[in-house]
């Protein structure tokens, strides 16, 4: 069984271990990044430990998917 497609007016599943992984720990510094299954409330607190970390220009997205995170040094 294969998981199905996200249809419009649906609401998104957000994994919590995924959302608690990616406050606690930002995987990778690479950009742009691709956190699946996050909830948007994280990017407060990843757009937070970027700006420690010494990133401008920090933006942080939703998709269907989860979050997609832009930042430069």
């Amino acid at each position: 069984m294969g998981k199905k497609p996200h249809k419009p007016g649906r609401t998104a599943t957000y994994s919590p271990s995924a959302t608690w992984q990616a406050i606690r720990f930002l995987p990778g510094i690479h950009f742009p990044l691709i956190l699946p299954g996050v909830h948007p409330i994280a990017s407060f607190f990843i757009l937070k430990k970027l700006k420690r970390l010494g990133y401008s220009n920090c933006q942080v997205t939703t998709s269907d998917k989860g979050l997609v995170v832009h930042a430069h040094r």
